[in-house]
């Protein structure tokens, strides 16, 4: 099946990384409150198109699409959505033959998927873990973690041995107890060298891996 995964940067991570993914960090996870997120979702809920969805400005952009649908997710006001609309065969190919060597590549795509019909918009703020959580992973490695569905995120910070690791459709900072010796920097793979390695800390960190959905 073909698929096109798109991430917009809205923070550059200074950090040695390796990058799959983008986003702001989110603070604590908790979820916006009173008026403004009220009207926020209310704005969310009512859009009938991407680029209905798109005209709200939201943050830590990113969109896949499939041949079937097209997924488009973002944060706005500390409160995270996803979107789901159907694609026709033509709009499916149109899209994954956007030429990026075009300076107009963005023109091309958003005459494409901004007409999109949304059929589902997802609130997914009740899928951050909560503090408690993540603190109850301290002691665990990271074996257990990949065995509970935790997956290698868009990278790590070994002078510090933080890693940020994706977990449903957000991202973690996941510090271990251990390290990397300079000489094995270079070598090093992620999945393999912290399975023994113990969780010290956990925390929210920003949307992930949202537009990952099962069809």
């Amino acid at each position: 099946m073909k698929t096109k995964r798109f991430i917009v940067l809205v923070l550059v991570i200074l950090m040695t990384i390796s990058l799959v993914g983008c986003g702001s960090k989110g603070g604590n996870g908790e979820s916006g409150s009173g008026s403004g997120s009220q009207s926020n979702g209310t704005a969310v809920e009512s859009c009938q198109t991407i680029g209905e969805l798109m005209d709200l400005g939201g943050e830590s952009v990113q969109w896949s699409t499939s041949e079937q649908v097209f997924v488009y997710a973002m944060e706005l006001d500390g409160e995270y959505y996803r979107a789901i609309a159907e694609m026709t065969a033509e709009q499916s190919d149109a899209l994954f033959n956007v030429d990026y060597n075009d300076e107009n590549y963005e023109e091309q795509e958003n005459e494409i998927v901004r007409p999109l019909e949304i059929t589902r918009i997802d609130h997914l703020n009740d899928e951050i873990l909560s503090q408690s959580e993540l603190d109850a992973l301290v002691g665990k490695t990271g074996q257990e973690l990949f065995d509970a569905g935790w997956r290698p995120g868009f990278g790590y910070n070994l002078e510090d041995m933080e890693f940020w690791m994706y977990y449903g459709p957000f991202t973690y900072a996941v510090v271990f107890d251990g390290e990397v010796a300079d000489a094995d920097v270079d070598t090093f793979d992620e999945e393999e060298d912290i399975k023994d390695m113990v969780v010290k800390s956990a925390e929210f960190y920003m949307l992930g891996d949202a537009t990952s959905i099962d069809e």
